[in-house]
């Protein structure tokens, strides 16, 4: 019964990959208006009534696709470092991490920017977007800041600023870099060096701390 039981698990994870796969596959080739359940069914080779079995409805299935995307599991196994572990090593390794997601997926990531546009054309996939993605994520990373303020490793300030700040220049980051593609002069640097800068620059800044600048 237990190997039953564990097959069928198996299975239900495989099935739910391969609907989110063909999601990503449909919505980035058609985008999110023109993507249908039927066209995605196809692609993930199963019948149309399978995918709502797993996701009720497209806007459930698009948030779900595009949060494997950017949320994947090895980021948020590091997120949950923070507060613990050396917060430079872990914040160098998200870097690396991020990095990572962006060989493996620059094709899909180059059409995150239009994909998230339709997120704000449409105000309850905008709603479904905050509440089940955006809010969580930032939450957490709120959560870690905090207690790196409590223990004295990071400067107290508001966690909601600190997070949206730094956030907010990874994520532009990113998308200067799959919009530059190949022709980014920062494909010629190692990958170690880049997250090594990044992590010195977010947390002693730009300017030297000895002397002035002339």
């Amino acid at each position: 019964m237990t190997d039953k039981n564990t097959r069928k698990e198996k299975l239900t994870k495989e099935r739910h990959k391969q609907i989110l796969d063909a999601a990503i596959e449909v919505f980035t080739r058609k985008g999110y208006e023109a993507a249908t359940m039927p066209d995605i069914a196809q692609a993930a080779g199963v019948a149309a009534g399978t995918i709502y079995l797993y996701f009720p409805n497209k806007r459930e299935l698009f948030i779900h696709a595009v949060k494997d995307i950017i949320v994947t599991v090895p980021l948020l196994d590091l997120i949950g470092k923070i507060p613990t572990g050396d917060f430079e090593d872990v914040f160098k390794n998200i870097l690396l991490e991020r990095f990572g997601m962006i060989n493996n997926q620059r094709k899909t990531l180059t059409l995150m920017p239009s994909l998230i546009g339709e997120v704000q054309r449409d105000p309850e996939l905008k709603e479904m977007w905050l509440k089940d993605f955006l809010q969580p994520f930032l939450s957490r990373m709120e959560k870690g800041y905090r207690m790196l303020s409590l223990t004295g490793k990071a400067r107290r300030m508001e966690p909601a600023l600190a997070v949206r700040m730094v956030g907010g220049m990874i994520f532009g980051f990113m998308m200067l870099r799959i919009m530059e593609g190949k022709a980014s002069p920062l494909e010629k640097l190692p990958p170690e060096q880049l997250a090594e800068d990044m992590v010195n620059f977010v947390l002693h800044g730009l300017m030297k701390t000895t002397g002035k600048t002339p």
